[in-house]
């Protein structure tokens, strides 16, 4: 399927078999169709649309840009695209709003890369000052399109669909379909090809409930943690009440890491590469710090709360069981929660409740240990003794009194 260079990295990678959405969407991209490709997360997205793209534009020449929500994730595609691009002959570069603009557009210029990830502000910032050409564009992705599609200004989109050239392709990738990817030939002014793969593609991740009240979430979240192989990342709708339970699960003695908007690039690049390398086995997140990014090996993810959108739970539940492995997603919440929960999964997941059983979770609701009749009959007959009050006696009554002695003498 792929050409001899990129079958020579598959193979010192150990990817020999093309995922579902990598093998039914190569034919249409190198024969240059725009494509709307959705397929779960963690089933190879960033190949399925990287390695085709890299081929055509080794073949016909041009650029590719690579639309990426987060600096994060950009730079994590630039990583895994690399070896592939090398071996094709081509260069990369990451233009990220994080990164130096001024060591970017040096780099840009004399190196003049072929493959270009960036993120849209970035892009846009670069495509104004004519930094990047419309005309040199043979390929344009965008990764996690409903995220992108949904906060990048629609009137930029649709400017550089109608410049881009005729036969330019337009790809656009993700896990959910929005309201705009539907529109999407209207928006970009391009037909497209819409390959869907979700309904075929297997799971291997439980869904579970756990009935747990505010005020003991602490205390089950060190139970999780000390589960069999755990390593999870636990999701909260909001920063701050992502900082204000890290301020109280401090004082647990669970070892934690916290990947927030606010973190500095250097701490969170370090943060990610401790937990990929299993050095911390507990991720605080937000939606938005964890979105898309490739994180081996997770088993557990858990929500804090319940999450308010059907994508949103899809995505964090992304974050496990990636490319076919098991995995476990825990909601948290009390039992008004387990009701609203179950309507809004519906028409996508099975959620099931789910209890500790020891250091285990079972979906077997423990039963309460009855007690002997023994011990209930003895429990009726044993009656407390009340306690009589001493009275002490006096001389004049014949008695001794202690302390009225001690004064006598």
């Amino acid at each position: 399927m792929y050409s001899n260079a990129i079958t020579q990295v598959l193979e010192k990678e150990h990817k020999n078999k093309p995922t579902l959405i990598q093998e039914r969407t190569y034919d249409a991209i190198r024969n240059g169709a725009s494509i709307v490709g959705l397929a779960k997360t963690g089933t190879g997205k960033t190949l399925a649309y990287g390695l085709p793209v890299m081929e055509r534009i080794a073949e016909i020449g041009g650029r590719g840009i690579i639309l990426e929500p987060t600096t994060e994730l950009a730079i994590q595609t630039r990583n895994n695209l690399l070896p592939y691009a090398k071996s094709l002959g081509l260069k990369t570069i990451a233009l990220v709003g994080a990164g130096n603009r001024k060591r970017q557009l040096e780099r840009l210029k004399k190196e003049k890369p072929e493959i270009i990830i960036a993120t849209p502000g970035r892009f846009f910032d670069f495509l104004s000052e004519n930094r990047i050409k419309y005309q040199d564009i043979n390929a344009l992705v965008i990764d996690e399109a409903d995220d992108i599609l949904e906060f990048t200004k629609l009137d930029l989109l649709s400017s550089l669909g109608q410049n881009l050239s005729s036969t330019a392709q337009i790809l656009l990738f993700g896990a959910s379909e929005s309201e705009i990817t539907k529109d999407a030939e209207d928006l970009f002014n391009h037909t497209f090809l819409l390959i869907d793969v979700r309904p075929e593609q297997k799971s291997e991740v439980k869904h579970y409930f756990l009935q747990v009240s505010n005020e003991y979430k602490m205390q089950f979240l060190q139970r999780l943690a000390k589960l069999d192989k755990f390593k999870g990342i636990l999701f909260f709708d909001s920063t701050e009440s992502e900082m204000r339970f890290a301020r109280i699960f401090s004082h647990s003695k669970t070892k934690f890491a916290v990947l927030s908007n606010e973190t500095s690039k250097q701490k969170r690049e370090k943060i990610l590469s401790d937990f990929r390398a299993g050095r911390i086995k507990f991720l605080f997140a937000t939606d938005l710090a964890a979105r898309g990014l490739d994180l081996p090996d997770v088993s557990y993810v858990i929500n804090f709360e319940i999450p308010s959108e059907v994508n949103t739970y899809l995505h964090r539940s992304g974050r496990t069981g990636r490319m076919n492995k098991s995995g476990t997603v825990v909601t948290l919440g009390d039992d008004h929660d387990f009701r609203d929960l179950k309507k809004l999964l519906a028409d996508t997941y099975q959620v099931q409740r789910a209890y500790f059983a020891g250091y285990s979770l079972t979906t077997e609701k423990p039963k309460r240990k009855k007690e002997e009749p023994e011990t209930q009959e003895k429990k009726v007959k044993e009656v407390k003794p009340k306690h009589k009050k001493k009275r002490w006696r006096n001389k004049k009554n014949k008695g001794y009194h202690p302390r009225k002695d001690r004064r006598e003498k």
